[in-house]
């Protein structure tokens, strides 16, 4: 197994599901682990009961759009894949209907395979796939080939209410087959298979055997993947494409034909065998299509895939793309991280000498080294390159592995912190990370490994986490996450970039393992603070945000349970009324609060922070209580426009007195009349026309008819109110 799936092989057993992901997220961004990888470890999932864990992350890998250039075959695995992995999901199965679609939708009985196999309806994937696939493989007008010596046949017949199937054979017509039984007993034929052709369109082969031999023996050729005697293939065409009596003739013709095209390879000899891509000069043609018109870093891909599936003694066919690849590197057609790879891969294979200089030249025009070794995707690149950089400054390699640690993202850390466990240092991995506990600003990244690190309760190599709150340093992550999105929008440092992103991954996109891990640690005091935190960012898109808080919520339900109202006489959980000015007014206030109003307090914050001591900084205390009092209010804000409901005016009834009604009315005890539109809190008030239905008057307004009067208590004392006139509302005007 490859180093990935030994990698999900062990998480699973442990149950540590957040490392599960992080081995997913890790390949899709690597981008070196080959397809059947992930199919592989798509199937040990499901077998062992996690498959909606690995279905996730293939969506991941949908998303990512490293599936596009796939072939079609392989597009439909990847789809079977997914489907298989989340039997519940409708999206998979879909997208899966659309690859069949594309693959079988020419075929007459195409739905009626969909709907009889249950292919979107069932429970089961892995058993529906097969059963839509046999069920469309032999749909009427399908050609099979019987393994026991019925020749071709057709399919004449499909009922799949009783699950037969009747062929008519070369040797038997009208044949009745169980449907599960078919896929034993024949092999599916393509219609323009040589021998569905010999049987139905023989004029076609012998058009081909006189035109293009060399094309009839590929066609014969592509039925089998190992190579074929000369003797079967007689057998194949003689009678049926060429006249057994002139076979002899037309081989010497043939011969000529197949020596000119390098996709067809001989064995020579008295057992002469012919294959497809098989040989030496077949081999160098293959190749030569592989690498035709690629761009040098996918060529640098490409010569890698090569190396892994060719045998050592072929080798020796890409030296034509080693030579391209060190004209890559010369001319700089690869950006740096990617010389370097190449570089080394060149050292294993293709040397002259001055990788070492070269590679090291690299790293010396980095501004440090962590950006180049970061990017490497590879993490025998990663080791490798370090090697380089100690043999050419061992001197200053002690000082240079802290500051690679402080700077280096996930993979290269293990490297580094495995260097160090070798070398028995440990304590001061321990020293370095207890000091960013103390200045997260020193090193986000492994200030925010050290968050992941205190939630899986994994103390190994950094003690200094025993008796710290998770919560706390999860609060102190997104605080440094907002800041960072900042500074990476006027900033070009490569360093920030990366702890942005890897921000980013933990903190705010599914599956939001860090923060389940944290509520794990967490009581109710620690899931409000965080809720509120997260409801003030900047960083965060909504949609993430509302999936982050509906975890939270689901974990602790109460998390907004005494928390203070915003002033208005309805409960925090009850329905806000509004129209849609209203809705606009209270949006464009939370925009402003997010866009401008926190990005200018997280600023204040940072210019506060370099005055000085923290302690006895009253700048930074004044800064850091408007900004809880600015992520309250965005979350008081965001929970108001979630319980909110539009208000149509044009809808009211005028029948009686409800949301939207403009009523006319006259106040008998102080003998005045009014007119007002009943409408919600956020729409204005008496000046603009508008009387809230939270009001004491507009409460005791609802459901009255015209004519009718009442009482009603205002702050004013008892007053007696007559109805005079119901009508449809308006909209307010923006001011």
């Amino acid at each position: 197994m490859s180093k990935f799936t030994d990698r999900l092989t062990q998480t699973m057993n442990e149950q540590s599901w957040g490392e599960y992901e992080e081995a997913w997220l890790d390949a899709i961004e690597s981008e070196d682990v080959r397809f059947a990888e992930y199919l592989l470890a798509t199937k040990q999932a499901i077998t062992a009961g996690h498959g909606e864990r690995a279905g996730q992350m293939l969506e991941l890998l949908l998303q990512s759009g490293h599936t596009d250039e796939l072939s079609p075959d392989k597009k439909v695995e990847f789809h079977e894949a997914l489907a298989c992995s989340l039997p519940r999901n409708k999206d998979a199965r879909g997208l899966l209907l659309e690859i069949y679609k594309s693959q079988f939708g020419h075929i007459d009985g195409f739905d009626n395979c969909v709907e009889t196999s249950g292919l979107m309806d069932g429970t089961r994937p892995g058993e529906i796939i097969p059963l839509f696939k046999r069920m469309v493989h032999y749909q009427p007008g399908s050609y099979v080939k019987h393994r026991s010596g019925w020749g071709v046949g057709v399919v004449t017949e499909l009922d799949p209410a009783i699950g037969t199937a009747t062929v008519d054979f070369e040797k038997k017509e009208g044949h009745s087959v169980k449907l599960e039984a078919l896929p034993q007993i024949c092999d599916p034929l393509d219609a323009d298979h040589y021998l569905v052709m010999g049987w139905k369109r023989p004029e076609d082969l012998r058009s081909l055997a006189d035109q293009e031999p060399a094309e009839l023996i590929k066609l014969v050729l592509r039925t089998n993947s190992k190579p074929i005697p000369l003797s079967r293939i007689k057998d194949a065409l003689s009678g049926v494409a060429v006249p057994a009596s002139s076979w002899s003739k037309w081989w010497t013709r043939a011969k000529t034909a197949i020596k000119k095209d390098s996709l067809i390879g001989q064995s020579g000899g008295k057992n002469n065998e012919l294959y497809l891509l098989d040989g030496p000069e077949a081999l160098t043609a293959s190749i030569d299509r592989r690498f035709a018109n690629l761009s040098p870093d996918d060529r640098l891909k490409v010569v890698r895939e090569c190396l892994s599936e060719l045998r050592e003694d072929e080798h020796h066919l890409l030296v034509p793309q080693f030579k391209l690849l060190r004209r890559d590197i010369l001319r700089g057609d690869l950006v740096p991280s990617q010389q370097i790879s190449a570089l080394l891969l060149l050292t294993d294979h293709a040397p002259d000498g001055d990788e070492v200089m070269a590679i090291g030249a690299l790293i010396m025009k980095a501004s440090h080294p962590s950006d180049l070794l970061n990017l490497l995707g590879r993490e025998e690149d990663q080791k490798d390159t370090l090697g380089v950089i100690r043999k050419l400054d061992p001197a200053r390699w002690d000082s240079l592995l802290e500051e690679l640690l402080l700077k280096s993202d996930d993979s290269l850390r293990e490297l580094i912190i495995q260097i160090y466990e070798e070398a028995d240092q440990l304590h001061l991995v321990d020293q370095i990370g207890s000091s960013v506990l103390r200045r997260p600003g020193k090193s986000p990244l492994l200030f925010l490994h050290l968050v992941r690190r205190s939630a899986s309760e994994d103390l190994r190599y950094f003690p200094c986490l025993k008796g710290v709150s998770s919560p706390d340093l999860f609060r102190q992550a997104a605080a440094s996450f907002d800041r960072l999105s900042l500074e990476n929008e006027v900033s070009k440092d490569p360093e920030i970039a990366t702890s942005v992103k890897r921000y980013r991954q933990q903190l705010s996109v599914k599956p939001f393992a860090l923060l389940t891990k944290v509520l794990d640690h967490g009581v109710l005091t620690d899931a409000r603070e965080i809720y509120m935190q997260l409801a003030g960012s900047r960083s965060i898109s909504d949609s993430n945000l509302e999936k982050a808080k509906a975890i939270i919520l689901r974990k602790f339900p109460k998390v907004l349970a005494g928390q203070a109202s915003r002033g208005s006489a309805v409960a925090q959980q009850s329905t806000i009324y509004s129209t849609q000015y209203g809705m606009d007014k209270i949006q464009a206030e939370l925009t402003e609060i997010r866009n401008e109003k926190l990005p200018a307090i997280f600023k204040a914050i940072g210019d506060a922070a370099a005055l000085g001591d923290l302690s006895e900084n009253a700048e930074f205390t004044s800064a850091i209580e408007e900004r809880e009092n600015l992520n309250r209010k965005v979350m008081e804000l965001q929970g108001d426009l979630d319980r909110a409901r539009l208000i149509d005016p044009e809808e009211a009834s005028t029948d009686q007195i409800g949301l939207g009604s403009k009523i006319k009315f006259h106040n008998i005890s102080t003998d005045s009349t009014f007119e007002y539109c009943l409408l919600g809190p956020w729409d204005g008030g008496p000046d603009n026309g508008v009387l809230s239905y939270l009001s004491p008057l507009g409460k005791a307004m609802l459901q009255k008819k015209e004519g009718e009067e009442f009482d009603v208590e205002l702050p004013t004392g008892v007053h007696k109110v007559k109805v005079l006139e119901i009508s449809r509302g308006q909209v307010p005007q923006k001011q």
